[in-house]
C-alpha cells in the first residue's frame, strides 16, 4: 500500500492508477478514495488517475490536534501526493471540500494545473451557512456513528461507503468540517485562469446550485456549468456515467496537456 509523508509528519495514503496525462481526485467531507471509483475505473485505461485519503479519513493519519486540519493542509498533502510521484502537471477534479482543495492547490502552483473540474462545490463556506447548513448543525448530524453514517447516505452516497466514516475519530471529522466551513475564495477565484467544468446536481442539500453552482461559475473566467437534474450533492456516484461522460469531453476538447 503506498503512502507518502508530509511536512507535519503525516503518512497519506494514495493510489495511481493506469498511464498518461494525469488527473488527480480530491476528495470532500467523505475523505476517501472509494467515491471515485467509477471513474478510475473507466479513466485509467487512458490517463493516470490519483487519489488519496484525505488526513483524518480512511487510510491516511488522523492527527490531533484539530488544527492539523485544514483545506490549505490538504492541498499541501495533495502537493506531497504529486511530488512522490513525480506528477508535474495535471487536471484536478474536486468533490465539496475537495474542491476547495483543488482552488487552493490552483493558487499556489497555478503551473502544474491543466484544468479542474468542480464536483458539488462552492465559493465560500458561508454560501453552505446561508441556507441552513451551519457547523453547528453538521457537527449535530456527525457527532455519533449512525447519525454520521446517515448524514452520508442522505447526500448521495451508497451505505457501504458512508459506513466507512464509523472507523473515523469524531476530532478528525469536526476537524474536517470546521475547514470546510471556514474556506472562501471569493476575493480570489477570478485568478483561477484555467478552462474549468462545474458538475452540480440540481436537489444538492449540502450545497444547492443556487447559489453555490452558479456562483463558480459566475466567478471563474473560463468555466462550463452542467446541472445533472434530480441528482444530490455526489454526481460522480449517483449518475457516473454521465459523470464520466461530461469529464471524458472535457479533457478530450478542453484542456491542454
Amino acid at each position: 500500500m503506498p503512502f507518502t509523508l508530509t511536512d507535519d509528519g503525516c503518512e497519506i495514503y494514495y493510489g495511481s492508477h493506469g498511464s498518461g496525462p494525469a488527473i488527480a481526485f480530491a476528495s470532500g467531507f467523505m475523505g476517501i478514495t472509494d467515491i471515485w471509483k467509477h471513474q478510475i475505473a473507466e479513466f485509467s485505461a487512458r490517463y493516470r488517475c490519483i487519489a488519496f485519503d484525505n488526513r483524518g479519513a480512511g487510510r491516511s493519519d488522523k492527527p490531533l490536534p484539530r488544527v492539523s486540519y485544514g483545506v490549505q493542509r490538504h492541498a499541501q498533502d495533495l502537493h506531497a501526493v504529486l511530488a512522490e510521484l513525480g506528477v508535474e502537471r495535471m487536471v484536478i477534479v474536486g468533490h465539496s471540500m475537495g474542491g476547495n482543495t483543488a482552488a487552493l492547490y490552483y493558487l499556489a502552483h497555478p503551473e502544474r494545473v491543466a484544468g479542474i473540474v468542480f464536483v458539488g462545490s462552492y465559493v465560500s463556506g458561508g454560501q453552505i451557512a446561508a441556507v441552513g447548513n451551519t457547523l453547528d448543525a453538521i457537527k449535530a448530524a456527525v457527532k455519533t456513528k449512525q447519525p454520521r453514517i446517515q448524514f452520508y447516505v442522505s447526500v448521495g452516497l451508497p451505505e457501504e461507503i458512508a459506513m466507512e466514516s464509523a472507523k473515523w475519530p469524531l476530532y478528525a471529522v469536526l476537524g474536517n468540517a470546521e475547514s470546510f466551513m471556514e474556506f472562501d475564495i471569493s476575493g480570489r477565484i477570478g485568478e483561477i485562469e484555467v478552462p474549468c467544468l462545474i458538475l452540480h446536481g440540481d436537489g444538492d442539500v449540502v450545497s444547492p446550485l443556487e447559489p453555490c453552482g452558479t456562483s463558480l461559475k459566475a466567478g471563474l473566467p473560463d468555466a462550463e456549468l452542467e446541472v445533472f437534474p434530480g441528482v444530490n450533492h455526489s454526481p460522480m456516484m449517483e449518475e457516473p456515467e454521465k459523470t464520466n461522460r461530461l469529464l471524458a469531453r472535457f479533457l478530450q476538447n478542453r484542456v491542454t496537456w
